[in-house]
């Protein structure tokens, strides 16, 4: 890098430097940027920064070596370590993190709009349509980009590479306006042929900077010289100040004060001449000017707003009652004073200054936006100001009249209605349309391997369940502290975003490196957004759990537009959710059509729903007479196009859709309708619930409705529920089975000995049947481990007085050993295929038929 800034003469080639501390040598980077920075002739610094620099270096015994270069390159030389200052950078938080700036700013500026002589732009809404120049990289480009974006203004930004050619291209009719430095403007546009407009884009503070943490010794010198000047009103600082442009205009000889009303004192004037001749019409007009002057008094102090007259010197020379009452002054104890007499806060005088000097030196009207801060600098009240020159014709003297509005309560409105449209009531993230809008202003503003990106799609496992069995309040709490756990963990530049319910997206912006390095930042900040999720929270003095589901996409070259990259993002998280909940998943482009086939064997179980697509078939059970004593429902779907689709297929499916309940409404009053059809039987019908159904606050009233509808008995009903559904809200799950006992149905505990069952827990629920699972039994009767557990979980029935099934039994040697052991029913292929409803139903006839 240096040698590349030797060969084209920015640096002087290295001769054996030492440390700046050593030699004292300080290499200042210097671009174009008069009045505030400049190369004079002699190749040192010049302008305001470079010779207050100059001064500096005197003093502390400094060599300064002056690179030259433009705006960019200087900023890269400075984080290579090529220089070690650069004068004249504005302070942003942004900014902040790359350089180390002083503390005390040397001068204030602003941004100003400058546009030819024959464009007309005298308020934000005339930018609409306009083609701006603006200069890359600067903060009047950040500044304009929001103004435009929060007015939604259709301007087109014109980037360039400096103020220079910013006027220049307005002086070419390739813009129409330049956005450019108030002093550089000042000085320049005229050479342009450009004029002022009286639009300004929010003041910054003008400093020397130095690479992150570096030369830290430098900054505190130029701070303390910096601040004896301010605080002591050096005579060198104001002078190097005014030479360059800085000084206020010259006071007038002859002051003079305007009458307090216009048309008031131009009458008296001429009255008080024409005394002697005019007496009687001096007292009628006397008489007339006294009722106008009440009536216009009367109309004034009326207003709700400040009307108020300022001289040249911008000393009040009228206020209306509204102004005097708000700051404690008389009509008359105002007449004199200067804002600065009246306000508290530095902030808001030199901005009630810049505006009043800008309509005085313009001689153009006006409006604008003032704010009104405490000493503390917190905004008290917001103005709209309409400033207008007024010159006096014999004196040719100018004066300002004012009016300002308090807009406060419409700006609070305003702010609270934007934050309605952009913001989430509950969790106060920013909300879709926002996000999107972030999102969009990256991919079309920052090219993506500059910035590289990460999207996350965050879904909480299991709020559901939360929201309805603890109630809304609950739910709503759990949400404010997953986004308060959200926020804490992302950077300033980074957003974090509530969709609605229980799904966050989190865009965050990387660090340069190679692919490899963003996919492992981005998947090392997934995990950590996982594993802080998965932490207990705490809400009225309860613990609950969750953990989240999470999708990632990257942002890179390929990306089309903010929707393609949320849909990406989405699409990963699903696959986590299939994958068991609380994953990752990276997107791939496999997983599109994945979910698109997902999407579409959603919508036909949605179609099949009660339809003869959806096949109950029967497996029946045996006891040691060889008898049936039992029967399970089994559930498959004869799909039109796919063929025979078992449970496993699209049960789960419908249980993470809203499907699962109307599928067992279905599958439960299909069963009613065989217990009825089999009356003259006295054995059970088992059906499987489902986890998400069982959890439902509403499944014992939908149970209760269709078995009354049904005509059904009760007693015949045994529900199968796994171990996971009593293990997870043993209290819930409890309540709910007695709820159901009560009703006559009896309860399974479906593929016992595959979970890890707590013994005691069980004891105490109102369980009928332990259904031992075929993985318990493979080994059975030859492995001598398998036999074991096998007797172990009979014995503990017998102890329970739990009746026992066993499934998946295939063979003689398991049935024999199973039956001399005590259990009281088998099911498998041994006995029985699950079979088709209708032919179950006939072969239950010629069963009983046979039986004598």
């Amino acid at each position: 890098m240096l040698g590349m800034l030797v060969a084209l003469g920015f640096v002087s080639p290295p001769t054996q430097a030492a440390p700046h501390s050593q030699q004292h040598i300080v290499r200042i980077g210097v671009y174009e940027n008069p009045p505030k920075l400049l190369l004079d002739s002699q190749a040192r610094p010049g302008g305001i920064m470079g010779e207050l620099l100059l001064e500096i270096a005197k003093r502390e015994g400094w060599t300064l070596e002056a690179v030259q270069c433009d705006w960019q390159q200087c900023l890269n030389a400075l984080q290579n370590d090529l220089i070690d200052i650069v004068p004249g950078l504005a302070y942003s938080p942004e900014r902040a993190t790359l350089y180390s700036y002083h503390s005390r700013a040397v001068l204030e500026d602003w941004s100003q709009i400058f546009t030819g002589k024959g464009t007309h732009i005298s308020a934000l809404n005339d930018l609409n349509g306009k083609r701006i120049a603006v200069m890359s990289g600067t903060l009047q480009l950040t500044q304009l980009y929001n103004i435009l974006q929060k007015l939604e203004l259709g301007s087109k930004l014109v980037i360039t590479d400096s103020q220079y050619n910013a006027l220049k291209l307005v002086q070419t009719k390739q813009a129409d306006a330049a956005v450019v430095g108030h002093l550089f403007g000042v000085r320049h546009a005229g050479e342009h042929g450009l004029k002022t407009a009286p639009i300004r884009l929010e003041p910054t503070s003008t400093y020397f900077v130095t690479a992150k943490d570096r030369h830290l010794d430098l900054l505190a010198a130029i701070d303390t010289h910096i601040k004896q000047w301010q605080d002591n009103n050096d005579p060198f600082y104001t002078e190097t100040l005014n030479q360059w442009g800085l000084r206020l205009i010259e006071k007038p000889t002859k002051p003079w004060i305007i009458p307090a009303l216009l048309t008031l004192g131009i009458l008296l004037t001429l009255a008080l001449l024409t005394v002697s001749l005019m007496r009687i019409g001096l007292r009628r007009q006397r008489k007339k000017l006294v009722r106008t002057e009440h009536h216009l008094h009367t109309v004034l102090d009326a207003i709700d707003a400040y009307v108020y007259i300022k001289d040249d010197q911008f000393r009040y020379q009228y206020a209306n009652r509204k102004l005097c009452e708000d700051l404690n002054y008389t009509t008359v104890s105002i007449v004199g004073k200067t804002d600065q007499d009246l306000y508290a806060n530095k902030q808001t005088i030199n901005e009630f200054r810049h505006n009043d000097e800008q309509v005085l030196y313009s001689g153009e009207r006006l409006a604008v936006e003032e704010v009104v801060r405490d000493r503390k600098g917190d905004v008290r009240a917001t103005f709209f100001s309409i400033k207008m020159p007024v010159q006096d014709p014999e004196t040719q003297q100018t004066s300002l009249y004012c009016i300002s509005t308090n807009i406060s309560a419409l700006k609070a409105t305003q702010s609270e209605n934007y934050r309605l449209a952009f913001y989430d009531p509950l969790t106060e993230l920013p909300n879709r349309r926002l996000l999107m809008q972030r999102l969009e202003r990256h991919l079309q503003t920052i090219e993506p391997y500059k910035r590289p990106g990460a999207l996350y799609f965050l879904d909480l496992d299991r709020f559901k369940h939360i929201n309805d069995a603890r109630g809304h309040a609950i739910g709503d709490a759990l949400l404010r502290k997953v986004a308060r756990r959200l926020s804490l963990m992302i950077d300033p530049q980074d957003i974090v975003a509530r969709l609605g319910g229980d799904e966050f997206v989190i865009l965050k912006i990387l660090q340069l490196g190679t692919v490899r390095d963003c996919h492992k930042e981005a998947l090392e900040f997934a995990e950590q957004v996982r594993t802080r999720l998965e932490e207990p929270y705490s809400i009225e003095g309860h613990s609950y759990l969750s953990s989240s589901s999470i999708g990632l996409a990257l942002i890179t070259d390929s990306t089309l537009t903010a929707e393609d990259l949320m849909r990406q993002a989405d699409t990963a998280m699903y696959r986590s959710k299939e994958n068991g909940r609380n994953q990752i998943t990276l997107y791939e482009p496999g997983m599109q059509e994945a979910l698109e086939e997902h999407l579409s064997l959603q919508h036909d179980l949605r179609f099949a729903i009660g339809s003869d697509q959806l096949r109950l078939f029967v497996q029946s059970q045996y006891d040691k007479q060889n008898h049936i004593c039992g029967a399970e429902v089994l559930l498959r779907w004869l799909h039109p196009t796919r063929g025979m689709l078992t449970p496993n297929l699209f049960i789960p499916l419908a249980e993470s859709t809203d499907l699962i309940t109307p599928l067992g409404d279905w599958i439960m009053a299909s069963v009613c309708d065989l217990l009825l059809q089999t009356q003259e039987c006295s054995f059970p019908i088992s059906i499987n619930v489902s986890p998400i159904q069982f959890r439902r606050p509403d499944f014992a009233r939908r149970t209760r409705q269709i078995l009354e509808t049904s005509g059904a008995p009760a007693h015949r009903l045994i529900f199968e529920i796994t171990e996971g559904v009593l293990m997870e809200d043993f209290s819930s799950a409890n309540s709910m089975m007695r709820e159901l006992k009560d009703l006559g149905i009896r309860f399974s505990m479906d593929d016992f000995g595959t979970g890890y069952s707590n013994l005691a827990a069980i004891r105490r629920l109102p369980l009928y049947e332990l259904k031992m699972d075929r993985s318990l039994i493979l080994g059975v009767p030859m492995e001598q481990e398998a036999n074991a557990i096998v007797r172990t979980v009979l014995a503990m029935a017998r102890q329970l007085g739990l009746h026992v099934v066993v499934e998946g039994v295939e063979n003689e040697q398991q049935k024999e050993f199973l039956l001399r052991r005590g259990c009281h029913a088998l099911q498998g292929y041994l006995f029985s295929a699950p079979q088709l409803v209708e032919h179950w139903l006939e072969a239950i006839e010629q069963e009983d038929g046979a039986q004598p």
